[in-house]
Protein backbone atom coordinates (compact mmCIF):
# COMPACT_ATOMS: atom_id res chain seq x y z
CA UNK A 1 0.00 0.00 0.00
CA UNK A 2 1.07 3.65 -0.72
CA UNK A 3 2.26 6.19 1.98
CA UNK A 4 -0.28 9.16 1.66
CA UNK A 5 1.99 12.18 1.36
CA UNK A 6 0.79 16.14 2.02
CA UNK A 7 2.14 18.72 -0.59
CA UNK A 8 1.75 22.23 1.13
CA UNK A 9 2.52 24.73 -1.63
CA UNK A 10 3.82 27.98 -0.49
CA UNK A 11 4.86 29.63 -3.75
CA UNK A 12 8.48 30.55 -5.06
CA UNK A 13 9.70 29.46 -7.93
CA UNK A 14 8.69 26.44 -8.15
CA UNK A 15 5.17 27.58 -8.65
CA UNK A 16 6.42 30.95 -10.76
CA UNK A 17 5.69 31.88 -14.52
CA UNK A 18 7.58 34.46 -16.26
CA UNK A 19 5.95 37.71 -16.38
CA UNK A 20 7.66 41.41 -18.08
CA UNK A 21 8.05 42.33 -13.77
CA UNK A 22 10.21 38.97 -13.24
CA UNK A 23 9.64 35.86 -11.97
CA UNK A 24 5.92 35.63 -10.13
CA UNK A 25 4.39 32.71 -7.93
CA UNK A 26 1.13 32.12 -9.63
CA UNK A 27 0.19 28.03 -9.85
CA UNK A 28 -2.31 26.31 -7.28
CA UNK A 29 -0.17 23.58 -5.95
CA UNK A 30 -2.87 20.94 -7.51
CA UNK A 31 -1.79 22.47 -10.44
CA UNK A 32 1.80 22.05 -9.74
CA UNK A 33 1.47 18.56 -8.85
CA UNK A 34 -0.42 18.03 -12.39
CA UNK A 35 3.38 18.41 -14.04
CA UNK A 36 4.91 15.72 -12.25
CA UNK A 37 2.49 12.42 -12.60
CA UNK A 38 5.37 10.12 -12.17
CA UNK A 39 4.63 11.16 -8.36
CA UNK A 40 1.58 8.77 -8.04
CA UNK A 41 3.95 5.62 -8.47
CA UNK A 42 5.92 6.68 -5.68
CA UNK A 43 3.16 7.63 -3.57
CA UNK A 44 -0.89 8.91 -2.95
CA UNK A 45 0.03 12.45 -3.36
CA UNK A 46 -2.31 15.06 -2.25
CA UNK A 47 -1.58 18.87 -2.37
CA UNK A 48 -2.91 21.90 -0.65
CA UNK A 49 -2.12 25.89 -1.07
CA UNK A 50 -1.09 27.47 2.21
CA UNK A 51 -0.14 30.76 0.70
CA UNK A 52 1.45 31.82 -2.51
CA UNK A 53 4.68 33.80 -2.06
CA UNK A 54 7.88 34.83 -2.99
CA UNK A 55 10.29 33.82 -0.46
CA UNK A 56 11.45 36.85 -0.02
CA UNK A 57 8.43 37.92 1.52
CA UNK A 58 7.99 34.95 3.93
CA UNK A 59 7.80 36.27 7.73
CA UNK A 60 7.83 34.40 10.87
CA UNK A 61 4.00 34.25 10.92
CA UNK A 62 4.09 32.04 7.92
CA UNK A 63 6.24 29.66 9.69
CA UNK A 64 3.61 29.18 12.07
CA UNK A 65 0.85 28.71 9.62
CA UNK A 66 3.15 25.88 8.30
CA UNK A 67 3.46 24.12 11.56
CA UNK A 68 0.10 23.93 12.40
CA UNK A 69 -0.81 22.83 9.08
CA UNK A 70 1.33 20.38 9.67
CA UNK A 71 -0.31 19.42 12.98
CA UNK A 72 -3.64 19.95 11.61
CA UNK A 73 -2.87 16.97 8.89
CA UNK A 74 -0.27 14.92 10.47
CA UNK A 75 -2.05 11.62 11.62
CA UNK A 76 -3.78 11.70 7.93
CA UNK A 77 -0.28 11.62 6.10
CA UNK A 78 2.78 9.31 6.43
CA UNK A 79 4.98 12.46 4.74
CA UNK A 80 5.25 16.23 4.58
CA UNK A 81 6.17 18.01 1.23
CA UNK A 82 6.63 21.37 1.10
CA UNK A 83 6.98 23.85 -2.16
CA UNK A 84 9.41 26.69 -1.02
CA UNK A 85 11.04 29.65 -2.69
CA UNK A 86 14.90 29.31 -2.21
CA UNK A 87 16.04 32.70 -0.80
CA UNK A 88 14.33 31.79 2.84
CA UNK A 89 14.46 27.88 2.69
CA UNK A 90 17.00 27.38 4.74
CA UNK A 91 15.83 30.02 7.25
CA UNK A 92 12.19 27.69 6.96
CA UNK A 93 13.78 24.56 7.40
CA UNK A 94 15.66 25.68 10.71
CA UNK A 95 12.42 27.12 12.23
CA UNK A 96 10.51 23.76 11.12
CA UNK A 97 13.01 21.95 12.57
CA UNK A 98 12.98 23.85 16.00
CA UNK A 99 8.86 24.26 15.89
CA UNK A 100 7.88 20.34 15.41
CA UNK A 101 9.19 19.24 18.46
CA UNK A 102 8.85 15.22 18.89
CA UNK A 103 8.49 14.75 14.79
CA UNK A 104 8.84 10.99 13.60
CA UNK A 105 7.69 12.00 9.79
CA UNK A 106 9.83 13.30 7.00
CA UNK A 107 9.00 16.89 6.29
CA UNK A 108 10.98 17.87 3.26
CA UNK A 109 11.50 21.51 1.74
CA UNK A 110 11.94 21.41 -1.96
CA UNK A 111 11.95 24.27 -5.01
CA UNK A 112 13.66 25.29 -8.42
CA UNK A 113 15.95 28.04 -9.37
CA UNK A 114 14.30 27.87 -12.50
CA UNK A 115 10.69 27.67 -13.62
CA UNK A 116 8.88 24.93 -14.57
CA UNK A 117 9.35 24.36 -18.46
CA UNK A 118 12.57 23.25 -20.59
CA UNK A 119 15.85 23.09 -18.65
CA UNK A 120 14.21 23.69 -15.07
CA UNK A 121 15.32 21.49 -12.07
CA UNK A 122 11.65 21.48 -10.57
CA UNK A 123 11.18 17.99 -11.54
CA UNK A 124 14.16 16.20 -10.24
CA UNK A 125 13.37 18.11 -6.83
CA UNK A 126 10.13 17.95 -6.53
CA UNK A 127 10.29 13.85 -7.27
CA UNK A 128 13.21 13.42 -5.71
CA UNK A 129 11.65 14.89 -2.29
CA UNK A 130 8.73 12.81 -2.97
CA UNK A 131 11.10 9.76 -2.36
CA UNK A 132 12.45 10.80 0.93
CA UNK A 133 9.11 11.82 2.27
CA UNK A 134 8.35 8.18 1.76
CA UNK A 135 11.39 6.92 3.92
CA UNK A 136 12.46 6.46 7.29
CA UNK A 137 14.22 9.84 7.81
CA UNK A 138 12.14 11.24 9.93
CA UNK A 139 13.41 14.95 10.06
CA UNK A 140 12.88 17.99 8.63
CA UNK A 141 15.56 18.61 5.16
CA UNK A 142 15.46 20.02 2.56
CA UNK A 143 16.32 18.13 -0.46
CA UNK A 144 18.01 19.59 -3.44
CA UNK A 145 20.16 18.73 -6.66
CA UNK A 146 20.29 15.79 -5.79
CA UNK A 147 21.05 16.22 -1.84
CA UNK A 148 19.11 15.79 1.33
CA UNK A 149 20.61 18.35 4.18
CA UNK A 150 19.61 18.29 7.43
CA UNK A 151 17.00 21.45 8.00
CA UNK A 152 19.20 23.13 11.08
CA UNK A 153 22.00 22.83 8.88
CA UNK A 154 21.12 24.05 5.93
CA UNK A 155 22.74 27.20 3.87
CA UNK A 156 21.95 28.63 0.29
CA UNK A 157 25.35 29.33 -1.23
CA UNK A 158 24.79 30.44 -4.38
CA UNK A 159 21.63 32.30 -6.42
CA UNK A 160 19.95 32.23 -9.62
CA UNK A 161 22.32 35.13 -10.66
CA UNK A 162 26.03 33.33 -9.80
CA UNK A 163 27.94 33.04 -13.18
CA UNK A 164 30.43 31.43 -11.67
CA UNK A 165 30.72 28.80 -8.81
CA UNK A 166 32.61 26.08 -7.88
CA UNK A 167 31.63 23.09 -9.89
CA UNK A 168 29.61 20.60 -7.72
CA UNK A 169 28.86 23.46 -4.90
CA UNK A 170 25.36 23.37 -5.58
CA UNK A 171 22.61 26.04 -4.25
CA UNK A 172 22.31 24.75 -0.99
CA UNK A 173 25.01 23.20 1.08
CA UNK A 174 25.09 21.19 4.27
CA UNK A 175 27.22 23.56 7.03
CA UNK A 176 29.22 21.71 9.70
CA UNK A 177 27.35 18.42 8.99
CA UNK A 178 27.31 15.60 6.90
CA UNK A 179 24.66 15.25 4.58
CA UNK A 180 21.35 12.82 5.11
CA UNK A 181 22.28 11.16 1.69
CA UNK A 182 22.21 11.72 -1.87
CA UNK A 183 20.40 10.44 -4.91
CA UNK A 184 21.71 8.23 -7.39
CA UNK A 185 20.03 6.82 -10.50
CA UNK A 186 18.01 8.81 -13.98
CA UNK A 187 15.49 11.09 -13.62
CA UNK A 188 14.74 11.78 -17.72
CA UNK A 189 12.59 9.31 -19.46
CA UNK A 190 11.22 6.96 -16.36
CA UNK A 191 12.17 7.98 -13.32
CA UNK A 192 14.07 5.84 -11.44
CA UNK A 193 16.14 7.64 -8.50
CA UNK A 194 17.52 5.69 -5.37
CA UNK A 195 18.72 7.59 -1.87
CA UNK A 196 21.80 6.49 -0.66
CA UNK A 197 22.42 7.28 2.91
CA UNK A 198 25.33 8.83 4.82
CA UNK A 199 26.35 6.10 7.54
CA UNK A 200 27.64 9.45 9.53
CA UNK A 201 24.65 10.90 9.51
CA UNK A 202 22.67 10.32 12.78
CA UNK A 203 18.98 11.23 12.94
CA UNK A 204 17.88 12.78 16.45
CA UNK A 205 14.27 11.59 15.58
CA UNK A 206 14.52 8.01 13.85
CA UNK A 207 13.43 6.58 17.52
CA UNK A 208 10.93 9.31 18.44
CA UNK A 209 7.66 7.78 19.84
CA UNK A 210 6.50 11.09 21.56
CA UNK A 211 3.14 12.87 20.76
CA UNK A 212 4.17 15.42 18.02
CA UNK A 213 4.21 19.00 19.94
CA UNK A 214 4.61 22.77 18.21
CA UNK A 215 6.26 25.31 19.67
CA UNK A 216 5.28 28.28 17.26
CA UNK A 217 5.58 31.78 19.05
CA UNK A 218 8.45 34.39 17.55
CA UNK A 219 9.62 37.21 19.00
CA UNK A 220 11.64 39.46 16.06
CA UNK A 221 12.79 41.93 18.42
CA UNK A 222 16.42 40.43 18.08
CA UNK A 223 19.56 42.29 16.40
CA UNK A 224 21.82 40.95 14.02
CA UNK A 225 25.49 42.44 12.86
CA UNK A 226 27.68 42.01 11.11
CA UNK A 227 31.69 42.55 12.52
CA UNK A 228 33.68 44.91 10.19
CA UNK A 229 36.78 46.65 10.18
CA UNK A 230 35.74 50.13 11.14
CA UNK A 231 32.80 49.32 12.81
CA UNK A 232 30.99 51.67 14.99
CA UNK A 233 30.81 50.04 18.48
CA UNK A 234 28.03 53.29 19.49
CA UNK A 235 25.72 51.45 16.67
CA UNK A 236 24.85 48.95 19.99
CA UNK A 237 24.21 51.59 22.05
CA UNK A 238 20.90 51.74 19.86
CA UNK A 239 19.80 48.21 20.96
CA UNK A 240 19.45 48.25 25.02
CA UNK A 241 15.58 47.45 24.93
CA UNK A 242 16.39 44.45 22.37
CA UNK A 243 15.72 41.05 23.30
CA UNK A 244 19.19 39.87 22.25
CA UNK A 245 21.54 40.99 19.49
CA UNK A 246 23.61 38.42 17.55
CA UNK A 247 27.42 39.73 16.12
CA UNK A 248 28.95 37.98 13.27
CA UNK A 249 32.43 38.05 14.16
CA UNK A 250 35.63 37.20 12.80
CA UNK A 251 37.03 34.29 12.49
CA UNK A 252 36.12 31.52 15.65
CA UNK A 253 34.61 34.32 17.51
CA UNK A 254 37.02 37.33 17.19
CA UNK A 255 35.82 40.70 18.01
CA UNK A 256 38.16 43.67 18.40
CA UNK A 257 39.16 45.37 21.66
CA UNK A 258 41.69 48.07 20.26
CA UNK A 259 40.86 51.33 18.85
CA UNK A 260 36.99 51.10 18.02
CA UNK A 261 36.39 48.30 20.86
CA UNK A 262 33.01 47.11 21.01
CA UNK A 263 33.83 44.94 24.46
CA UNK A 264 32.68 48.19 26.83
CA UNK A 265 29.28 47.71 24.54
CA UNK A 266 28.99 44.15 25.21
CA UNK A 267 29.08 44.65 29.07
CA UNK A 268 26.74 47.18 28.99
CA UNK A 269 24.32 45.21 27.15
CA UNK A 270 24.87 42.39 29.40
CA UNK A 271 24.13 45.06 32.28
CA UNK A 272 21.02 45.76 30.57
CA UNK A 273 19.69 41.66 30.36
CA UNK A 274 20.60 41.71 26.99
CA UNK A 275 22.54 38.72 25.99
CA UNK A 276 25.20 39.28 22.75
CA UNK A 277 25.70 35.59 20.83
CA UNK A 278 28.55 35.33 18.69
CA UNK A 279 28.94 33.40 15.11
CA UNK A 280 30.98 33.63 12.66
CA UNK A 281 31.32 35.17 9.13
CA UNK A 282 33.03 32.15 7.81
CA UNK A 283 30.24 29.77 6.76
CA UNK A 284 32.27 26.53 7.17
CA UNK A 285 33.75 27.46 10.43
CA UNK A 286 32.85 27.40 14.03
CA UNK A 287 33.07 29.53 16.66
CA UNK A 288 35.87 28.93 19.55
CA UNK A 289 36.45 31.64 21.53
CA UNK A 290 39.06 30.54 23.97
CA UNK A 291 41.77 30.29 20.95
CA UNK A 292 42.56 34.04 20.62
CA UNK A 293 43.26 36.98 23.28
CA UNK A 294 40.86 38.68 21.17
CA UNK A 295 38.01 35.86 21.91
CA UNK A 296 38.58 35.24 25.51
CA UNK A 297 38.14 39.41 26.02
CA UNK A 298 35.08 39.64 24.41
CA UNK A 299 33.92 35.83 26.52
CA UNK A 300 35.23 38.34 29.66
CA UNK A 301 32.71 40.85 28.47
CA UNK A 302 30.15 38.64 28.28
CA UNK A 303 30.09 37.43 25.11
CA UNK A 304 28.49 34.03 24.50
CA UNK A 305 29.40 31.93 21.77
CA UNK A 306 26.84 29.92 19.29
CA UNK A 307 29.48 26.94 18.44
CA UNK A 308 28.86 25.51 14.94
CA UNK A 309 25.41 26.76 14.35
CA UNK A 310 24.87 28.28 11.21
CA UNK A 311 23.98 32.38 11.34
CA UNK A 312 20.40 31.96 9.95
CA UNK A 313 19.68 28.97 12.50
CA UNK A 314 21.30 31.05 15.41
CA UNK A 315 18.81 34.36 14.32
CA UNK A 316 15.69 31.72 13.86
CA UNK A 317 16.48 29.93 17.09
CA UNK A 318 16.70 33.13 18.87
CA UNK A 319 13.37 34.67 17.77
CA UNK A 320 12.03 31.06 18.91
CA UNK A 321 13.54 31.11 21.93
CA UNK A 322 12.01 34.12 23.20
CA UNK A 323 8.56 33.42 21.47
CA UNK A 324 7.93 30.08 23.69
CA UNK A 325 10.26 30.21 26.92
CA UNK A 326 10.39 33.02 29.56
CA UNK A 327 12.71 35.88 28.51
CA UNK A 328 14.53 35.41 30.95
CA UNK A 329 18.46 36.35 29.98
CA UNK A 330 20.35 33.53 31.72
CA UNK A 331 17.48 31.29 30.39
CA UNK A 332 17.97 32.25 26.75
CA UNK A 333 21.47 31.73 27.03
CA UNK A 334 21.45 28.22 28.63
CA UNK A 335 18.52 27.09 26.00
CA UNK A 336 20.57 29.21 23.06
CA UNK A 337 23.62 26.54 23.81
CA UNK A 338 21.14 23.40 24.08
CA UNK A 339 20.71 20.98 20.95
CA UNK A 340 17.11 20.16 20.53
CA UNK A 341 17.83 19.25 16.84
CA UNK A 342 20.97 18.43 16.14
CA UNK A 343 21.67 22.14 15.04
CA UNK A 344 24.93 22.15 17.57
CA UNK A 345 27.75 19.32 17.15
CA UNK A 346 27.56 17.28 20.75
Amino acid sequence: MKKKILVIGTGGTIASIKTKKGLRSAYKTEELLSFFPEADKIAEVKGMELFNLDSTNIQPQHWSEMAKEIEKRYDEYDGFVITHGTDTMHYTAATLSLMLQNLNKPVILTGSVKAIGKDSDAKQNFLDSILVAVSDINEVCIVFHGKIIKGSRAKKVTNEATKIAENGMGVFTSINCHLVGEFIGKVEGIYERKIVLNKKHKSVNCQNKKRLKILTEFDSNIVFLKIYPGFDSEILDKFTNSCCVILEAFGPGNLPFSGNSILEKIKKLNDSSVPVFITTQNPFGEVDMNLYEVGIKAMEAGAVSCKDMTSEAVIVKAMWLLGNFKKDANKIKKLMLKNFVGEIRE
